[in-house]
């Protein structure tokens, strides 16, 4: 699968001078609900919580349920044995409930801070499409038609650490792939990690269904994060040091994997004479195409241009 990304003709000559591809924090992206999305309510938080509890009082009894115990966190390991003391000394399930959801009473803002404060500014979103042909998206990030779209047969040159790809799920109310009573048995373990960063990440509002976008995310090293609870308030603050200081990171991309470029309908030609350049220049091998606008439909037309 070959990919396109939509640009302006300055940004596509620095991308194509540099032979790299500017992968940005989601701080910087347009859409202000961007990895916003709290895969888990307060309402199942809670469901959760009780059923959780549940589960703790079997097993403290010494009873087998059909859970993977070997998977089981050591959090969930320890809490079994503080329920069974919990309830040898005259304390009931409910009172012990009680205290575990005090500790998630402001999960949503809690989570959200989590995300805001220590994910956000260290991971790196690269967005691009299946196609160059979409109206609105030359009209957004196509420069109003005046830019051009570099197609790529591979968008990295060497794979970043832990990469996740995919496309992005529109929706309004998302099912979440990942859930909160696995989370609390077995802890972050790699398949809900997996699964959580799929809801967060790759997930946006139907408004930007439009964008038909293909996702690429990689983590920078976000530092050390340390976590201050007020216990008579349950308020958490986050402290992060040691951060990124740039909010984007530039990832090469070997110059045999552009394919195309097309340029929009409405692109100057001392523009594309600017591209032509550069690829004359850096001895790119591409093909050139041209948009056009036929029976209401936009139409790529390959430009006979020598490089």
């Amino acid at each position: 699968m070959n990919f396109f990304k939509y640009t302006s003709i300055p940004t596509a000559l620095i991308v194509l001078k540099n032979k790299s591809l500017r992968w940005s924090s989601p701080k910087l992206f347009n859409d202000i609900e961007e990895c916003q999305f709290t895969p888990f309510t307060k309402d199942e938080i809670t469901k959760s919580h009780k059923e959780y509890i549940s589960i703790l009082e079997w097993y403290s009894k010494g009873l087998k349920l059909t859970y993977d115990e070997k998977k089981f966190s050591q959090m969930t390991n320890t809490l079994i044995q503080l329920l069974h003391a919990f309830k040898m000394k005259g304390g009931t399930k409910d009172d012990f409930l009680k205290i575990i959801l005090a500790q998630t009473e402001n999960f949503e803002e809690d989570y959200r801070n989590f995300i805001n404060t220590a994910v956000i500014k260290s991971a790196r979103i690269l967005c691009v499409t299946k196609d160059c042909t979409n109206k609105l998206m030359w009209a957004h990030y196509g420069d109003e038609n005046k830019g051009c779209v570099i197609e790529f047969e591979k968008l990295f040159d060497k794979k970043p650490k832990s990469l996740k790809q995919g496309m992005i799920r529109y929706h309004e109310n998302l099912k979440p792939k990942s859930k909160p009573l696995d989370y609390l048995l077995y802890g972050s373990t790699k398949e809900i990690h997996d699964k959580m960063i799929e809801d967060i990440f790759f997930s946006k509002r139907t408004t930007w269904d439009y964008e038909k976008e293909y996702r690429l995310m990689f983590m920078e090293d976000f530092g050390n994060m340390s976590v201050k609870v007020n216990l008579q308030t349950n308020e958490k603050k986050y402290k992060v040091s040691n951060e990124p200081q740039k909010d984007y990171t530039d990832v090469s991309f070997d110059q045999n994997s552009v394919k195309s470029i097309t340029f929009g309908a409405r692109t100057k030609d001392e523009d594309i004479e600017k591209i032509y350049n550069i690829i004359n220049e850096k001895k790119y091998n591409c093909k050139f195409f041209k948009i056009k606008l036929k029976n209401g439909k936009l139409i790529p037309e390959e430009l006979n241009i020598r490089t």
